[in-house]
């Protein structure tokens, strides 16, 4: 049993009674050990696994900041703050917002908020490129139906907007005078008038009908109904939207119509 686990050295052909029993001596303490053959193979495997998971983080982490036109160090700053107090303050903070409000001198918020101008810039100019595309591809498939916005790009945080219309265009009329409209198509003889009234001002708005339930065709229904001009529509002068009620802004089932500028 023994000699798979030991391998024994002669210096010489001799080898008699008193050289087997030191063996014996020696080999008796460590029979009460517990040799796993192959046990330094498995460890450097788990090793090389953590390793190898760890050089994933690590590469991810990098592309991540460069991304953001961050370096490593810079990145780990920013996740050391989402960790902590900022995190729980501004959970989906960006990592250039969270850096710039962190940061730790006047130069280095003035580059963090440069880089920010710089990153927005770009997501505006993409997002405005494909809405034209998307306005495009509407008005040549739906030449008469009005587009109703949907939800694109994600929750806005603006009041009652269960969707998303996409940025306005630099060309378009938005501005202090465009209005956000929150009406209910069901059962609200003045949300119909009102809306009456601010088509015959030619205000631009962005109306939120807040009981549509995300079906476009009682969105459609209720324009038809309000004599609401596609032309207008398909320009973007008026915009057509999902909307939700919204009690901390005074939007309700029961309070509409509410109008706010934009």
């Amino acid at each position: 049993m023994m000699s798979q686990d030991w391998k024994v050295w002669r210096s010489g052909p001799a080898f008699g009674i008193g050289a087997a029993l030191c063996l014996g001596l020696l080999a008796f303490p460590a029979s009460a050990q517990t040799l796993v053959p192959g046990d330094g193979q498995t460890n450097s495997q788990d090793t090389s696994g953590i390793e190898e998971r760890d050089s994933q983080i690590r590469d991810s982490q990098r592309a991540e900041a460069r991304e953001w036109g961050l370096d490593e160090r810079e990145w780990q700053r920013y996740e050391a703050l989402m960790e902590g107090s900022r995190g729980i303050w501004s959970p989906d903070l960006d990592p250039l917002t969270a850096l710039g409000i962190e940061a730790e001198t006047a130069e280095e918020r003035r580059r963090y908020a440069e880089m920010l101008v710089e990153v927005e810039r770009e997501r505006v100019e993409r997002e405005l490129a494909f809405q034209r595309a998307y306005d495009e591809a509407w008005q040549r498939l739906y030449p008469n139906e009005m587009p109703v916005e949907q939800f694109l790009l994600g929750d806005s945080g603006q009041a009652g907007q269960g969707s998303v219309t996409f940025l306005q265009d630099a060309g378009s009329s938005a501005g202090s005078s465009r209005l956000s409209v929150h009406v209910a198509a069901q059962g609200c003889a003045s949300c119909d008038a009102t809306i009456r009234e601010l088509l015959d001002s030619g205000v631009p708005m962005d109306v939120f009908v807040i009981d549509s339930e995300g079906d476009d065709t009682v969105i459609r229904q209720w324009a038809r109904d309000n004599s609401i001009p596609v032309s207008r529509v398909q320009s973007r002068e008026i915009t057509l939207n999902h909307g939700r009620t919204d009690a901390s802004l005074g939007v309700t089932r029961d309070s509409v119509p509410q109008i706010f500028p934009r």
